[in-house]
């Protein structure tokens, strides 16, 4: 293959400029065709056993990830800037990039910069400036089966000898050679940037004639092209919500309720513990703050929401602002009181031994002074507690649980085109499908389906058609990563169906309660006071920040004193038994450009049971606790709580019960 050397002329109104497009974005459709064989490095030795393997998808599918392409394409334009010249700063090192001190930059051309960024910066982003472009993974346009790759075998020569080096044969996975296999996906460009800076896009493009590792050896040799997306053209992704939101019938305090969808259609990161420098976890749910942020920087975009008294102040900064809580992959959160089997854990309807709780019988063999050890009531085996989300099926329970991805960056260095020193790390995210492996006509066949987390948000009702709106039509992309092909979204919205009400679901617990408590009291020589007045238990949906009665200290456990106080001096509940564990969460103040204060939160599964002889007066203080939840940071989705949930009446018995149906 002969490489064409391409003569690139730019013309740049570097004294004006010039917003091409103010009022929408643009998009492009970028394909890739392959004219050797691909590589481009992943994270592990893969399947095969190759030395070096490539990447792909959940369902083993080759792809070109978009992190790879913006940094080759960076570099393109980086080249083609600096032949203007244009003065470009030195990535990829943070210290070296914009913004640069301006004394720095008086002998360099700083014509086309703004606010201390070079033109490069201004499209691709920087430490302290984001991007105006969003790249989307490239996909293969067809599913063309498992046999996509091939193994590329090589060897060291001895330089002395001209012969194989001892112990230097390692293997290459690569795509077939020559198969010219089509990528494609999209790019968006943001609404401010210029008509140099779309030209020297394109350029870039142009440029770049080989992707990957193995460049110089004939491997990831591309042709790119690119077309417009017009409005009338452009791919429409499946529309997931129902209806319009009606804004006729609010909630008695002026809240309307909103199931939240959201299903991803790439990799996200949703923000974790960062154990090292190289290295970020990521949680198994999307955090309601997430979603809060979007938003906010979405109704900011437009000046009138910016209005004292605007819809943003009383969104987001008003005494009764919006709530905006998690999206989880299953409706609710396995409390800590749920156990199951330690050698086959999980639900009947998974084909497990079963999960039961334990909350009933602890509470009463506790004040009959007994010993409780539950064991598993199927193999009578080793219990352990469980952990997790679960929703309902066919009158039990499944889990459900997501699968994480390692990826694996580097970057270039410019100059010698290799990995850069010290500049590898580590993402961790959720893959965007569930891979199920199934037995069809004695062969394994792979099915995927993608992941869908279900959420919810508590909105002014004046506002709630225009918050659904947003996240219908406007949050295309959540968390870190964005304009490199992660955080791809697609948001439906509609209005919550109200769930059964709170006095019935106390009713039924304390009937639970007070059946076990009765097969205790008829057991011989036991000794147990007489059930009487009312429990309810709190278990938290998410972390909760909680603070002791002055207010400033921190607390993993919710006691008494501080329930009281949040109802307002209510009359007297006792705190009977708690099952908690803490955990510390911070986070990032994009309005601020600081970190958050890492807090003490009380871990999302605890369970509080109280008790109370005026129950008439709890009920509409737990009713607002339920909406509104506890504790603090409560808009960014923390402290959200469920009161006697029903998941404490699968007691040991009933699964025992299930277990013996089944084997009938």
């Amino acid at each position: 293959m002969r490489l064409t050397i391409l003569s690139l002329t730019l013309k740049y109104k570097t004294r004006k400029t010039i917003v091409t497009n103010p009022t929408t974005e643009k998009q492009w459709r970028i394909t890739a065709t392959i004219d050797t064989a691909l590589c481009i490095g992943d994270s592990g030795a893969g399947e095969t056993g190759a030395d070096k393997s490539t990447v792909k998808t959940s369902d083993g599918q080759l792809y070109i990830p978009a992190s790879t392409l913006k940094g080759i394409w960076r570099h393109a334009c980086e080249v083609i800037a600096r032949s203007h010249p244009h003065f470009v700063c030195n990535s990829p090192r943070a210290e070296n990039m914009c913004p640069r001190p301006e004394e720095e930059l008086e002998k360099e051309n700083t014509e086309a910069m703004q606010n201390n960024h070079c033109i490069i910066c201004q499209i691709f982003g920087s430490p302290s400036s984001e991007s105006r472009i969003f790249i989307s993974d490239l996909t293969l346009d067809k599913d063309l089966g498992a046999e996509t790759t091939a193994i590329r075998s090589g060897v060291t020569i001895n330089r002395s000898r001209r012969v194989a080096e001892d112990q230097r044969l390692y293997f290459t996975e690569t795509s077939h050679p020559n198969a010219k296999f089509e990528f494609s996906g999209d790019v968006t460009i943001g609404k401010d940037i210029t008509d140099e800076q779309i030209k020297l896009l394109s350029a870039g493009l142009k440029y770049i004639h080989a992707i990957g590792s193995g460049k110089t050896r004939g491997l990831g040799w591309i042709s790119i092209t690119k077309e417009n997306i017009t409005p009338e053209t452009q791919s429409i992704e499946p529309e997931a919500s129902v209806g319009a939101i009606s804004e006729s019938q609010p909630t008695p305090e002026d809240f309307t309720e909103l199931s939240i969808k959201v299903t991803l259609e790439s990799p996200i990161l949703t923000g974790g513990r960062k154990p090292s420098g190289q290295a970020v976890e990521a949680v198994n749910y999307i955090r309601g703050g997430l979603i809060r942020g979007a938003v906010a920087n979405t109704l900011l975009a437009d000046l009138k929401n910016r209005e004292p008294d605007g819809d943003f102040e009383q969104l987001f900064l008003g005494d009764n602002a919006g709530i905006f809580r998690n999206c989880t992959p299953g409706t609710k959160i396995l409390p800590a009181t749920a156990v199951g089997c330690k050698d086959v854990s999980g639900f009947l309807a998974d084909g497990k031994h079963g999960i039961f709780d334990t909350l009933l019988e602890r509470i009463v063999s506790e004040k009959a002074n007994w010993m409780y050890q539950p064991n598993c009531p199927k193999c009578s085996g080793r219990v352990e507690s469980q952990s997790g989300f679960y929703t309902a099926a066919k009158a039990s329970y499944k889990e459900r649980h997501l699968n994480t991805r390692l990826l694996t960056r580097v970057a270039i260095n410019r100059q010698r085109k290799v990995a850069e020193d010290e500049l590898l790390y580590h993402l961790t995210a959720i893959d965007p499908v569930f891979v199920k492996r199934e037995e069809v006509n004695s062969e394994d066949k792979i099915k995927s389906e993608k992941v869908i987390l279900h959420g919810s948000a508590r909105i002014p009702s004046g506002l709630a058609e225009k918050v659904a709106q947003t996240l219908r039509e406007k949050v295309k992309r959540l968390g870190g990563g964005s304009s490199r092909g992660l955080g791809k979204v697609c948001i439906a919205v509609d209005k919550q169906q109200p769930s059964d009400t709170l006095s019935k679901r106390i009713k039924v617990f304390n009937e639970g309660l007070q059946a076990v408590w009765q097969a205790y009291t008829d057991l011989p020589n036991t000794e147990i006071d007489p059930f009487e007045g009312t429990y309810f238990c709190v278990n938290l949906q998410s972390d909760a920040v909680l603070t002791t009665e002055d207010g400033w200290q921190r607390n993993m456990v919710l006691i008494a004193p501080m329930l009281q106080e949040m109802a307002g001096g209510t009359t007297d509940v006792t705190l009977v038994r708690s099952f908690a564990s803490y955990d510390y969460v911070g986070g990032w103040n994009a309005a601020w450009g600081l970190p958050k204060e890492t807090d003490l939160v009380t871990k999302m599964g605890s369970v509080f049971v109280f008790h109370t002889h005026d129950f008439d007066t709890w009920l509409p203080k737990l009713q607002t606790f339920e909406n509104i939840g506890i504790g603090n940071r409560r808009d960014e989705g923390f402290g959200q709580i469920l009161i006697c949930d029903p998941f404490h009446l699968q007691t040991r018995g009933k699964i025992k019960s299930k277990n013996k149906e089944e084997s009938e």
